[in-house]
């Protein structure tokens, strides 16, 4: 009897509780605010391991082509070094770029016959610009024949070739290309940098790879080329410069591209090609 009271005196236990509506919701809306805050914090950390990637491969091929140059009594690698219009009908041959050769003019350049492969390391290729995956890859002249570039553009005006020199030298400019030595400026002149080019495509501007980092100027005579250097990592551009440092710089200026396609130098800025620094060459000079 005594034990019956006794199990009857404890306290009955309640069943078990679910949360409320309001408790659900207010967790979901917790998780919200930090998916918020963390996610685009996650989006800017992977953008700064592809722009440090991409330091990385652009810094190789300027490495590469110094190790180049030791090899070809101290010329840098040809940038298109059968650029130019040879022959009674003015045809280019360009079958040759610093990235790859071709048999056919409606190919892409194979990388794999590149003349810097022998310095790039276990497969030869120039390394993909992982930030560089927007643009157009397929084959013929309009679109992707350069995609082998690996988004990256090398200083063809002055160290892949003398332009500088084609009126007063009396030489080929496309076959003759800048020493170690001539460049004045090896840590303020530039190699490569990150680049594109834009055309319209369905009333679009869009990308296509392209292998050359041009300058404000022609190197050969007046006027402006349309702008190649590639703003992508948020704003900034990837440039190695000719003693083999990498950094990055913020675009200053654009125009607009004539006559390829209409893209305004506003459009232009605002899609991110253009120049860094002063409206002149200074840059890419080798003085």
């Amino acid at each position: 009897m005594r034990m019956r009271l006794k199990l009857l005196s404890q306290p009955a236990q309640s069943p078990a509780r679910g949360f409320t509506l309001i408790e659900l919701l207010v967790v979901v809306a917790i998780i919200a605010l930090l998916l918020g805050i963390l996610l685009p914090s996650m989006a800017a950390a992977r953008k700064s391991a592809r722009a440090s990637i991409c330091a990385s491969n652009i810094r190789h091929l300027a490495l590469s082509n110094i190790a180049y140059a030791t090899e070809h009594r101290d010329h840098f690698v040809p940038a298109a070094e059968d650029f130019s219009f040879h022959g009674n009908f003015n045809v280019p041959i360009n079958m040759k770029r610093w990235h790859g050769q071709r048999d056919d003019f409606n190919e892409p350049f194979d990388p794999a016959r590149g003349p810097l492969v022998e310095f790039l390391g276990r497969d030869g290729q120039v390394k993909q610009c992982p930030s560089f995956i927007d643009y157009l890859d397929t084959a013929g002249v309009d679109a992707g024949f350069e995609a082998g570039a690996g988004g990256y553009g090398y200083n063809q005006q002055y160290i892949g070739g003398r332009y500088d020199l084609a009126q007063t030298g009396g030489i080929e400019p496309d076959n003759t290309t800048a020493t170690t030595t001539a460049v004045m400026r090896p840590q303020q002149t530039v190699m490569f940098t990150d680049a594109a080019f834009l055309q319209h495509v369905n009333g679009e501007p869009q990308f296509i790879a392209y292998s050359f980092s041009e300058p404000p100027r022609w190197a050969s005579g007046p006027g402006t080329p349309n702008p190649t250097i590639h703003f992508r990592h948020r704003g900034q551009a990837n440039v190695a410069w000719v003693d083999g440092h990498v950094g990055a710089r913020d675009i200053d200026f654009s125009v607009s591209y004539q006559p390829h396609s209409r893209v305004t130098a506003d459009e232009a800025a605002a899609i991110g090609v253009g120049w860094f620094g002063l409206d002149h060459n200074e840059l890419f000079d080798l003085e």
